[in-house]
C-alpha cells in the first residue's frame, strides 16, 4: 500500500511541474553573445596553420565547412514555443595527418553565454562565463591568461582545457591540455602520450 501511495504522489508531483512549466512566459527575443564572450572570438580569416609535434612532425591544421557553411557566426533558432534566437559562433579545425578534429562554439544564452569545445565527436566541455565553472560535459579544469608564449609567437586572451585529473575518463585522441588563443584559435595541446603539439605559423 505504501508503494501505491509512493507511486501516486510521484505521479502528482511530475503532474504538477509539468504544468507549472507549461504555464510560464514563451520566450521570445534575440540573445547576443557576452562582451566577456566576444574576447574570445576567434579570427576566422584564419583559415590554416602548422603545428610541430616534439618529434618534429609538422601537422596541418584547417577550418573545416560543413553543413553551416562557412558563417561561422549566426543567429539559431531554440525549440521553444515562442520566437527565440541565440547568437552563435561556430567553428571547426580538422588536421590532415592524424585526423584529429576540435569544434569549438560560442554560445548565446537568455541571461548568459557559454563556451563549448569537443574533440572528436567523443569528448566535450562546456563552461558557463556568468557562473564561471563547467555545467556540462566531463568536468575539466577551464582557466583564462592574459597571453602565453608557443615558440617563437606570444598569443593574446587564452582557454586553458586541462583533463589532467579526470583523464582516464576521456579518449586517447582527446588531449589532456588544449592551448586557445581568443584572437588566434588552437595553439597548443599535449595528449595522453605525452606528444605535444605546438603552433608555428602566427
Amino acid at each position: 500500500m505504501k508503494r501505491i501511495r509512493l507511486l501516486i504522489n510521484t505521479s502528482a508531483l511530475i503532474g504538477i511541474l509539468a504544468l507549472a512549466l507549461s504555464c510560464g512566459d514563451k520566450i521570445v527575443g534575440t540573445f547576443y553573445l557576452s562582451e566577456e564572450a566576444l574576447n574570445y572570438e576567434i579570427d576566422t580569416t584564419i583559415t590554416s596553420f602548422r603545428m610541430v609535434d616534439n618529434y618534429g612532425i609538422t601537422e596541418e591544421f584547417y577550418l573545416h565547412s560543413d553543413s553551416w557553411g562557412t558563417n561561422y557566426k549566426y543567429l539559431h533558432e531554440w525549440g521553444v514555443d515562442g520566437n527565440a534566437f541565440g547568437e552563435t559562433f561556430y567553428v571547426k579545425y580538422y588536421s590532415v595527418l592524424n585526423d584529429f578534429s576540435m569544434t569549438y562554439v560560442l554560445m548565446a544564452d537568455v541571461d548568459h553565454s557559454e563556451l563549448e569545445v569537443e574533440w572528436g565527436y567523443k569528448d566535450f566541455v562546456r563552461y558557463n562565463f556568468d557562473k564561471k565553472k563547467v555545467v556540462h560535459g566531463t568536468k575539466a579544469k577551464v582557466m583564462f591568461y592574459d597571453s602565453l608564449r608557443v615558440k617563437d609567437n606570444t598569443y593574446d586572451r587564452i582557454i586553458e582545457i586541462d583533463y589532467t585529473d579526470v583523464k582516464d575518463k576521456i579518449s586517447e585522441d582527446t588531449p589532456v591540455r588544449t592551448f586557445i588563443s581568443g584572437e588566434r584559435g588552437l595553439i597548443k595541446f599535449t595528449l595522453k602520450s605525452g606528444i605535444t603539439f605546438e603552433r608555428i605559423d602566427y
